[in-house]
């Protein structure tokens, strides 16, 4: 259908690119769940494989690692190829890999596996706002990089909460064997049914020319609310991937006095839970009222101003139903400002290509997992001090 934008320009919005969004998240939410796999059977997992726990964690922070060589090489394939075959490479590779899991015998094997499927990821979460400028019209473009952003949320906690049923159910070789056989369909339909762009312009970014991503590197840094999103995301990605990468062991529980005798061993996953939870709601509804007012850093502001009070609450409270309370709040508030981020960083940065903007800020999110989760080890929730530099810096 016809679609008029402002300036009295008209654009044609094509029905398909719901199609389109609709396998880019199911991808999305695949290479997620291969990714936390292990994390909430890391004791399991480790009797299982006759490995120490250490080496289960390294098999989610595989993917962190794997980002930072990755990253720039995932970027230019996605502007080089196109949307459909520059993310294609990482989601053959999710496919292919986390099939290959499920006939893995032995640790070593299973790492080099997840080292396939990490290697992947960077093309598939460089590319949602790549999806958002090909198919979207300027006002769903922040709601469709929200929405491939609740995809990657919703296969964090899809993850947390189906390997555990799956691996008491069954063992670990079947839940990795059910995982595969999904990563293959999905695969199989990205491949026949996604669409680079349609034949018509949605939006006025969709017929400009681009720079190359050399160039726009070296421009992106001298954008100075781009160093602000590079620093929020710093924390904010980063805490989400260390959060989730070592669930069972993040959350010190002991310090809190009434949980319920039936929850001590959940605790930490349903607060882990509940923080997903509300970055996924949160991703949905600040993009869409974002995309409806047209602002951006107003919702990037409440995110650094939120942050802080609510991380030290989160780290201190002892109290477990405000603690649930505090954890929802700070995935509505700060995880959610991921998509945000990613779209007014890709208009910010104009002619960057979007992938280059996307990649920069999603590395600078696996680079903040990893110093968060090792930096400290001052406290049970060490990542606080990182948030509290940050909001100094900013």
């Amino acid at each position: 259908m016809a679609n008029t934008e402002k300036h009295s320009s008209s654009y044609q919005v094509s029905s398909y690119r719901w199609v389109v969004l609709v396998l880019f998240m199911l991808v999305g939410l695949m290479t997620q769940i291969i990714w936390i796999t292990f994390a909430p059977i890391t004791t399991e997992a480790a009797t299982q494989y006759g490995v120490s726990t250490n080496a289960i964690i390294m098999l989610a922070m595989v993917f962190m690692i794997a980002y930072i060589p990755v990253n720039f090489s995932a970027c230019w394939c996605i502007d080089k190829y196109g949307l459909k075959w520059g993310t294609g490479i990482g989601v053959i590779l999710t496919g292919l890999f986390g099939l290959l899991r499920a006939f893995s015998p032995n640790y070593t094997l299973i790492l080099i596996c997840q080292t396939g499927c990490a290697i992947g990821q960077p093309f598939v979460l460089n590319s949602f706002t790549k999806l958002a400028t090909n198919w979207f019209p300027e006002k769903e473009k922040t709601l469709a990089t929200g929405l491939g952003t609740m995809s990657v949320l919703l296969g964090a906690i899809v993850g947390m909460v189906v390997t555990p049923f799956l691996f008491d159910t069954y063992n670990i070789h079947t839940a990795l064997l059910i995982y595969g056989i999904v990563s293959l369909i999905f695969m199989a339909l990205y491949v026949i049914f996604v669409k680079d762009k349609p034949a018509e312009a949605p939006n006025a970014y969709w017929l400009k020319s681009k720079t190359l991503m050399v160039e726009g590197l070296k421009d992106i840094f001298k954008n100075r609310d781009f160093i602000f999103l590079f620093i929020l995301l710093f924390f904010g990605i980063g805490a989400f991937n260390a959060i989730s990468s070592e669930i069972d062991l993040v959350f010190d529980t002991t310090r809190v006095i009434d949980i319920p005798p039936s929850l001590e061993v959940q605790a930490s996953g349903i607060i882990g839970g509940l923080l997903v939870f509300g970055g996924i709601l949160g991703a949905v509804i600040l993009s869409a009222l974002s995309d409806k007012y047209h602002k951006r850093r107003i919702f990037l502001n409440i995110a650094v101003g939120s942050g802080v009070p609510l991380t030290l609450l989160l780290a201190y409270l002892p109290y477990f139903i405000p603690l649930c309370i505090i954890s929802f709040l700070y995935g509505f508030l700060l995880v959610s400002a991921l998509p945000i981020g990613l779209t007014y960083a890709a208009e910010i940065t104009y002619p960057v290509p979007e992938a280059t903007s996307n990649g920069v800020l999603m590395l600078v999110g696996q680079i903040g997992g990893i110093r968060i989760q090792y930096g400290s080890d001052r406290c049970p929730f060490r990542y606080r001090y990182y948030l509290e530099l940050v909001y100094a810096r900013y």
